[in-house]
């Protein structure tokens, strides 16, 4: 009994002499969940993944430090749960956490949309609007935001009521100091390039990220042991040693052996106004198809546009290649513009791969806007997300693609 005590007061002093009160000690954890936003009175309801408002919510309102958010715009309305958000952002201030927020320039400018607003002026909020369309020719596209430096959230969600009860949409929160580390890089960097065209920001010499030769591990209770990284575009404001979404998709698709599951906001080789013929996606796709593997995508009905449409019909006749447009109804309370759509932007490579980002399947996403990606190498995570996928791709809103029909344009707005 005597040698056990005395062990015990080892132990405290050993705790004590390293600044650690016994009675406080906490355990730091990473965390992983895949977080999804269903329009309401779907189907889509039946999943059991961790809803956004949820996810965001917790976040905001457990910060202590800091929340760095870089999104493309803010999009509020009265009594709808995007106040929710904005009200614990305000809270958040009002503790003494420090709030960065970086919207698009181009956005904020040219629409009426003004709900950033809510949030100027405010003690311990600064907000700056970064001109990508100077930098790159496209838009701040990138949806992700990060909490003391270690919980980051990344997803197809925009700061936009409707992505959280009217628009299908699939996320991850990850809570990894390295990790965090590279977004808080990004951010950090595009938080200097909102004030000019400084180039010489991009090069500048980073001790440090997690990319594709550098991941991270990470052991979480619910899925076990995690390998993932992420990768940016575009590659002209990438910084030196960031992976690039471009090249680490392509990498996948053509190392993927049995299956892929895609389901994509949009897609086209050639969009409308680009004079670039973009086919390198199409292409890895044929490919992989032609070395047998079995290809199943989604794309929502929003991607049936000229000269998209053309494109996808002729992908779907590829052998091993089935195609389906997704149509989600239309909410009983009547019309609600952008919204009621598949924005979902992830792919399911054989048993093991996930991809979770915020780029769509065109040139300009990853030529001319700044996007995001997460890769995640888990058989348990693609199980779930592959529970996502099959969802939709067995329920009532997905119809295989008739390349004799003569598809019209959805009402957007």
């Amino acid at each position: 009994m005597k040698k056990i005590q005395h062990t015990f007061l080892l132990v405290l002093l050993f705790l004590s002499f390293n600044g650690i009160s016994a009675q406080n000690t906490e355990i730091y954890r990473e965390e992983f969940e895949l977080v999804e936003s269903v329009p309401v009175e779907t189907d889509l309801e039946q999943s059991s993944l961790p809803r956004t408002l949820d996810v965001w919510l917790k976040m905001m309102n457990n910060a202590k430090e800091s929340i760095d958010i870089e999104t493309f715009y803010f999009a509020d309305e009265k009594g709808q749960p995007l106040e929710e958000i904005i009200t614990a952002i305000k809270n958040a201030a009002s503790r003494g956490v420090q709030v960065r927020i970086i919207v698009d320039s181009s956005f904020y400018f040219n629409n009426k949309e003004k709900s950033i607003d809510a949030l100027e002026g405010i003690q311990n909020i600064s907000i700056k609007k970064i001109p990508i369309g100077n930098l790159a020719g496209g838009v701040m596209h990138a949806k992700y935001f990060i909490v003391d430096n270690e919980n980051l959230f990344l997803g197809s969600q925009n700061m936009d009521w409707r992505a959280l009860i009217h628009i299908h949409e699939i996320g991850v929160r990850v809570k990894n100091k390295e990790l965090a580390r590279t977004f808080s890089e990004v951010f950090e960097t595009d938080w200097k390039l909102c004030d000019g065209n400084n180039y010489g920001l991009i090069n500048q010499a980073v001790n440090y990220f997690v990319n594709s030769d550098n991941p991270v591990i990470i052991n979480s209770n619910d899925f076990g042991k995690i390998i993932l990284y992420p990768a940016f575009s575009p590659s002209n404001i990438n910084m030196n040693g960031l992976s690039s979404e471009e090249e680490e998709l392509l990498k996948i698709i053509n190392n993927t052996k049995d299956s892929l599951s895609i389901q994509m906001y949009s897609y086209s080789p050639k969009a409308k106004n680009e004079k670039n013929y973009y086919d390198d996606i199409d292409k890895a796709l044929r490919n992989a198809a032609s070395r047998g593997v079995k290809i199943k995508i989604i794309f929502s009905d929003w991607s049936i546009k000229d000269p998209a449409t053309e494109f996808i019909k002729n992908l779907s006749i590829v052998e091993n290649i089935e195609i389906k447009f997704s149509t989600i109804p239309q909410y009983s309370g009547g019309y609600i513009p952008y919204s009621r759509v598949d924005h979902c932007k992830y792919f399911i490579s054989d048993n093991n791969i996930s991809w979770i980002s915020t780029s769509n399947w065109e040139w300009g996403y990853f030529h001319n806007s700044r996007n995001a990606t997460l890769i995640i190498e888990n058989s348990k995570v693609n199980s779930e997300l592959s529970k996502v996928f099959l969802r939709s791709w067995d329920g009532p809103y997905s119809n295989a693609v008739d390349i004799n029909k003569n598809y019209e344009p959805v009402k957007r707005n």
